[in-house]
């Protein structure tokens, strides 16, 4: 076949792929070659497929062929091709020469499926109070200082509360190309955190903590952990420590720095001038030198090598290897310094006091409060101030019950109804003084039962030292040598007994006077 009747074949050209078809039909071509019904054949032929819009971008397409051929392709020079009902492309004819041209298919493009993801609640959303302050602050244009204690956040968490809704990836839908063959569409890509056995995902994708603790995204885990490891100091590097479970730190905590834990704490460095807040038992392995700014307050009992400077509140016993200085503690259990002194300070404690010296040979004033309860004593006396503020509500209460009583038949409808209710809230307050008085008593009554003064001293009470005892005050100028143990008996009269002696008066030894009030 020559060049010449080549060229004036009808041609079906594929584009882009396999994504576009046009057909290109030449001026010279013959006429049986461009009727609607060949043109769709060749079309068939080339392996497009045939739909009704193809059909009629073909059928188009040689309709305005033929006008051209008849003469009046000038009037659709101008005008743009609408071969095909989804495209509006077009091809101008600068010559009458050119052939006539046309798209008359493309593809279906894929709808690739959406990557998996999580709908954060906005509690739970990562880094959501650091966006919050930076928009804050980009708003208002002001530099906003950075809390570098407090520069890295932790997400609290309880159990049960929903983190956010997990959206699996989506399947996405296939498109196909001009000869009906498939293009693949590409799934969405699944999600690189993966939950752990510490959360649930439910059948609606809600994922719900199964416990206590902190939000982490660690290791790629979404998991609610209740026990942190830091593996230094608590110090810029971690910021300040706010956490629901137990803490392990390999080093110490550093001046200015809290360290709160909801279970126990395990410090193996040293605590410095630090808050250490703790809602199970407490350990410090080297010591606690708070120097008279730190804080120590622990629900459970606390072990630790020493306590220089330290203030607070202990629920439990305290243990202590050396030497406690300078402290001012109320500790609700037993307290004991195996192999030191308790020097300076104030030390109020509910148990039994073992140590091998209390005070100096310079005097210093150590004072030490025995024969209580001191947490069980000052919850009575908060309930005490509670219903002493109760009972100043129930006097106007009742001065207006007396008003209007003593008006008898001039009181008003309104004001005789008004007495049902006045005295509906005078027996409510009653109620209530008459609940706190009861459990105020019970405590007053547990602490007179289970109060104890025992003190066993190993080697010497110092002159300087001082114990108070329920009223008494008991004052020693000079020292008493041990192993020496004080007490009361049955009478409440203090005593003290050397080396497993006869018990003797401790009037005796020290000065033992009333307190003034």
């Amino acid at each position: 076949m020559s060049a010449a009747t080549t060229e004036r074949l009808p041609l079906v050209r594929l584009v882009d792929g396999g994504c576009t078809a046009v057909l290109e039909i030449p001026l010279e071509s013959a006429s049986e070659l461009v009727t609607e019904d060949a043109l769709v054949g060749l079309v068939r032929e080339r392996g497009v497929l045939i739909d009704r819009a193809v059909d009629d971008a073909i059928r188009a397409l040689a309709t305005r062929h033929l006008r051209r051929v008849a003469g009046e392709s000038a009037e659709v020079a101008g005008t743009k091709s609408q071969t095909h009902p989804a495209s509006q492309d077009e091809f101008d004819v600068e010559a009458t020469t050119a052939p006539t041209l046309g798209i008359i298919a493309r593809s279906i493009a894929p709808i690739d499926g959406t990557d998996a993801r999580i709908a954060w609640q906005p509690t739970f959303q990562p880094d959501a109070c650091d966006a919050e302050i930076d928009a804050e602050a980009a708003a208002s244009r002001v530099i906003t200082p950075v809390d570098h204690y407090n520069r890295i956040k932790r997400t609290k968490v309880t159990a049960n509360d929903v983190l956010g809704v997990l959206f699996a990836p989506g399947e996405g839908t296939d498109g196909r190309d001009v000869c009906g063959r498939t293009i693949a569409a590409r799934r969405g890509r699944k999600l690189a955190l993966q939950p752990d056995q510490s959360v649930q995902v439910e059948a609606d994708g809600s994922i719900r903590a199964l416990k206590d603790g902190v939000l982490s995204l660690a290791r790629l885990k979404i998991a609610v952990v209740d026990a942190l490891e830091v593996s230094g100091a608590v110090d810029f590097s971690t910021g300040n420590i706010d956490f629901v479970g137990s803490v392990k730190v390999a080093d110490g905590v550093r001046d200015n720095f809290t360290l709160k834990a909801s279970g126990d704490v395990t410090v193996r460095g040293l605590v410095e001038a630090a808050d250490v807040i703790v809602g199970g038992d407490c350990t410090c392995e080297r010591g606690i030198a708070a120097r008279g700014s730190g804080h120590l307050l622990v629900d459970g009992s606390v072990e630790t090598a020493y306590l220089n400077g330290v203030q607070g509140r202990v629920r439990g016993s305290v243990a202590v290897d050396r030497e406690i200085v300078g402290c001012e503690l109320v500790i609700g259990g037993d307290l004991r310094v195996a192999r030191g002194a308790i020097v300076g300070g104030l030390l109020v404690i509910g148990g039994t006091v073992r140590a091998d010296t209390i005070g100096t040979e310079g005097g210093a004033k150590t004072v030490l409060r025995l024969g209580g309860l001191p947490l069980a004593l000052a919850k009575a006396a908060k309930i005490a101030a509670l219903a002493k503020q109760l009972a100043k509500q129930v006097a106007p209460l009742e001065e207006q019950q007396c008003a209007i009583t003593e008006r008898g038949a001039k009181a008003t409808a309104a004001e005789k109804e008004s007495l049902t209710e006045l005295a509906f809230e005078i027996a409510e307050v009653r109620r209530r003084i008459r609940i706190l008085d009861e459990e105020r008593t019970a405590l007053l009554v547990d602490n007179g039962q289970r109060r104890i003064v025992k003190v066993e001293i190993a080697k010497a009470i110092h002159a300087g030292t001082m114990l108070l005892v329920g009223s008494r005050e008991v004052r020693f100028s000079s020292t008493l040598r041990g192993p020496v143990t004080l007490g009361w008996d049955e009478s409440r009269n203090l005593q003290f007994r050397i080396a497993g002696g006869k018990p003797q008066d401790l009037a005796s030894v020290a000065s033992v006077r009333e307190a003034a009030a």
